[in-house]
């Protein structure tokens, strides 16, 4: 019988029910559908389907997508085909942590996460719904729970992009590819590609040194003997090291950002920094030891909150950008260059590319709650009226653009060949894949649980035989 620990297991419930709510949010009607059904679906939390190294896949897991498949209306055999291919993410996650070319900044981390429980959110409808859903009091503490998962996530990323690195699709492989698995292929629903652009409100010098004067008065009240844990606990927003005491250990050169590191690598041990800025907001950052390039620190941040009165203000900058655009007295591209505070996306006319698919295209039934909203009744062209999101964590104003419209059709070479393509890359990547694993099995800590010691894998895990 396979065990884990308490603390562990606690995890890994909380980690099913997390990505039992990403499979079900595919339309922006479907959480309050999961929420009424989510004791059915997570009753099975207990049972440890396999262990890949330090990684862990529960028998929920298996269940969570065998499931999820049904509701799709995929046909489905059996649950081995689910558990192989969770014990190759596992092996990524596995090999990956101990690849020291492998460098996953808690940076990234963050922006991940941010970008995730956003969208969540607003699928959602509120945070309430799903602080209420997973049973926490506060975002932060969500935040702190999830942020684990979403790190294997990027390092199994990582670690994939290394092993299928330099797959392709010659023009005859993907025509030879749909020939063979035409009639398998998904239809494409309806989609549409998107800019936007964004400003986010100006706090004001005044509301910004109100940040900085109580983060000093914290500074003073710590080195007159209070805990710096305990005033991260209280104060600070940082959703990744709050809960603990605003504690990150080992932090090396580039895992946080520039500003951040300017400060903390030049600090002695012991000694509390004065408060500074990054694009997070403010904070304070304690010193507490440093390990030759590394170093362990503790820090509280606190981020900026603009007023209403500020919100009102960048929304009506907004508002008289989107008239200058219809009045054709300027381009969206020439606004979202000049105006637009999201950096990754200024420079390209505003361009969207869907996070999930890395295209330029969404399904308009899957997209958040605000935005399916705000382009709701519009035609291509049309710009949508400037409204309120949350984006990369920060209280944001925006303005969508749709650019084309993609109606719902079957698939067919001629409009979707790179569509195809990339499925011929993916199949091919996988084989790649699963050859990779195949070198990786004799080196690995391998269990298999019993309820799927008969599954007939394409790979002999435990036996470690190469088929």
């Amino acid at each position: 019988m396979l065990r884990i620990s308490k603390m562990k297991l606690k995890y890994m419930k909380f980690k099913t029910s997390l990505m039992l709510l990403i499979a079900t949010l595919f339309t922006v009607n479907t959480f309050a559908q999961t929420a009424q059904t989510k004791p059915t679906r997570l009753a099975k939390v207990d049972g440890i389907a396999a262990v890949i190294g330090d990684q862990i896949v529960l028998e929920s897991d298996v269940d969570r997508d065998f499931l999820m498949s049904k509701q799709q209306g995929i046909k489905t055999e059996d649950k081995c085909d689910f558990l192989n291919d969770m014990m190759l993410d596992k092996m990524l996650v596995d090999r990956a942590r101990q690849d020291t070319l492998i460098k996953v900044t808690q940076d990234e981390v963050t922006r991940q996460l941010n970008s995730q429980v956003d969208g969540w959110i607003a699928q959602a409808g509120s945070e309430k719904q799903i602080l209420d859903f997973f049973g926490f009091r506060t975002m932060a503490e969500l935040k702190n729970e999830t942020r684990y998962l979403v790190e294997d996530n990027i390092y199994a990323r990582e670690k994939r992009t290394m092993v299928v690195k330099g797959a392709d699709a010659t023009p005859e492989e993907v025509r030879l590819f749909f020939e063979k698995h035409q009639g398998e292929l998904p239809d494409v629903k309806d989609e549409l590609s998107l800019s936007h652009i964004v400003l986010y409100p100006e706090v004001s010098e005044e509301n910004q040194q109100k940040i900085i004067d109580q983060l000093k008065e914290i500074k003073k009240e710590i080195e007159e003997g209070a805990s710096f844990a305990t005033k991260a606990i209280l104060y600070s927003e940082d959703p990744g090291s709050s809960n603990n005491g605003g504690e990150y250990k080992k932090v090396s050169r580039g895992k946080m950002v520039k500003e951040f590191d300017a400060v903390a690598f030049n600090l002695q041990e012991g000694e509390i920094s004065d408060p500074f800025k990054t694009d997070f907001g403010y904070h304070i950052v304690k010193l507490e030891k440093r390990k030759g390039q590394e170093l362990d620190l503790r820090h509280i941040l606190i981020s900026l909150k603009p007023t209403e009165e500020e919100i009102k203000a960048a929304t009506n900058k907004l508002d008289s950008i989107r008239v200058l655009i219809n009045d054709n007295k300027m381009t969206f591209k020439d606004a979202a260059l000049k105006f637009s505070n999201d950096k990754y996306t200024k420079f390209n006319s505003g361009n969207l590319t869907n996070p999930n698919s890395g295209e330029d295209r969404f399904e308009k039934m899957a997209l958040p709650l605000t935005m399916f909203t705000a382009i709701s009744g519009l035609n291509q062209g049309d710009l949508s009226n400037v409204f309120e999101d949350d984006f990369e964590n920060k209280k944001a104003l925006r303005l969508l653009k749709v650019d084309k419209f993609y109606p719902a059709h079957k698939i067919n070479y001629e409009d979707d060949y790179y569509r195809i393509q990339k499925f011929a890359v993916q199949d091919k990547e996988r084989t790649m894949l699963l050859d990779w694993v195949k070198r990786q099995v004799g080196d690995a800590f391998i269990k298999i649980g019993d309820a799927y010691k008969n599954c007939d894998f394409p790979i002999d895990w435990e036996k470690k035989q190469i088929k």
